[in-house]
């Protein structure tokens, strides 16, 4: 549901006449919709009851965002900016239908902006961020951890500034983890704010070879930053905040994904949420059918960017609040928090599934799935295992004697 005061606090200083409406006026506007014709907020406000699709107002194209009674509509100059119209048109669909906020805005805006690099980060702890979607040249490359020694990211989150324009990175961040090395002659950055005030991430573009419209490429980062953060403010809050911190933990290297021992703390600390929270977790338990067959028949490190590929859209289909890890082989784990109805888990990995077999060797790319939550067990994390494990082997023993084994 939408609420005034984040719509308040995230589009408040945006240069887009923004305005939520509901029941036929404006519950709230910003100062550039003020800025309006009287005539065209009249024709908006008109316009936004039965609102479902984008519709030009003078040199404004404006996109409608419903939640129950709620119509949510912000305005693009049309005659100044397509691309401005285009991430709007095309990052808020993609942000409603669920997955992680970061990749999925990478994904977004990376083609569109057509730097050699595009990236988006979430910012973790005060000593590293995490690279969760990493748009390179037409290719998305494998999530990473970022550490915030001798990095741009740390100044940029401790400086008022919430924008960097960077001429010959590489001379000024040496040992940058994220840009020391490319080269780039300019880089760009965005902070992506919470609605507390805290920094939720960044934004970042590098690789500038002359073609790219630098005025476009900060605005279009700017409104990327404002849509994130309002997504974040309405659809992903955190638990609380006594969730173990993943960085403690070992990572991965082959998946990026943290591993067991980072997993049984979680799963204890969501096991305390649903004792005195009420907050139900649902648990997966996944395992990718014939991973020792793929490694025989193409090769153990065709193998290995399978089990990268399948991490990286694990990682796809969480919520900021969701915590996806590697339990060892070909076995992956996911936990997702939740109150009243558990997310779409089960579609969502057909989708998974789907997506793998486009790739070539993997027209019969399967994984089982154990699903079960904690409700289910009567908050034990113990038989949540045991119970997601049994769901598991019934799951792999199904379709084995589907496929007449």
């Amino acid at each position: 549901m939408l609420k005034t005061r984040i719509i308040t606090e995230i589009f408040k200083h945006s240069s887009h006449p923004i305005a939520l409406f509901r029941d036929n006026s404006a519950e709230w506007h910003n100062t550039r919709f003020a800025e309006l014709p009287e005539s065209m907020r009249a024709a908006l406000a008109k316009w936004a009851e039965t609102a479902d699709g984008p519709q030009m107002f003078g040199n404004y194209l404006f996109e409608p965002l419903a939640a129950e009674q709620h119509q949510l509509i912000i305005g693009t100059d049309a005659m100044r900016s397509d691309g401005e119209r285009q991430l709007v048109r095309s990052l808020l669909p993609a942000l409603a239908q669920g997955g992680d906020p970061w990749l999925t805005s990478a994904t977004v805006l990376g083609p569109l902006l057509d730097w050699p690099h595009c990236a988006a980060l979430k910012h973790k702890t005060a000593n590293s961020d995490d690279l969760l979607g990493h748009w390179h040249s037409g290719d998305l490359r494998p999530p990473r951890q970022i550490p915030l020694e001798n990095s741009v990211l740390a100044a940029l989150y401790q400086t008022g500034n919430e924008a960097l324009t960077l001429i010959r990175p590489a001379e000024q961040y040496p040992n940058d983890p994220l840009l020391g090395h490319d080269g780039s002659a300019l880089a760009m950055l965005q902070r992506v704010d919470h609605n507390s005030g805290q920094a939720a991430g960044t934004l970042c573009v590098w690789g500038f070879d002359g073609k790219q419209d630098l005025v476009l490429t900060g605005r279009l980062l700017s409104l990327c930053a404002d849509l994130i953060a309002s997504h974040l403010a309405v659809n992903g809050r955190e638990p609380s905040g006594d969730l173990p911190n993943l960085d403690t933990f070992p990572i991965d290297e082959l998946t990026a994904l943290p591993g067991r021992d980072a997993f049984d703390s979680t799963l204890v600390a969501f096991e305390e949420h649903y004792r005195h929270y009420q907050q139900n977790c649902e648990m997966a338990m996944l395992d990718i059918n014939g991973l020792s067959s793929i490694n025989q028949s193409a090769g153990i490190e065709f193998g290995d960017s399978v089990l990268r590929d399948f991490a990286q859209k694990l990682r796809h289909i969480c919520r900021p609040e969701d915590r996806v890890f590697r339990f060892g082989g070909d076995e992956f784990v996911v936990l997702m928090p939740y109150r009243q109805e558990p997310p779409p888990l089960r579609e969502r990995l057909i989708q998974i599934e789907a997506e793998m077999r486009e790739r070539a060797g993997l027209k019969e790319f399967s994984a089982s799935a154990g699903v079960a939550s904690l409700s289910e067990t009567n908050g034990s994390s113990d038989d949540l295992m045991l119970l997601s494990d049994r769901r598991l082997r019934q799951a792999k023993l199904a379709r084995n004697q589907n496929k007449g084994l």
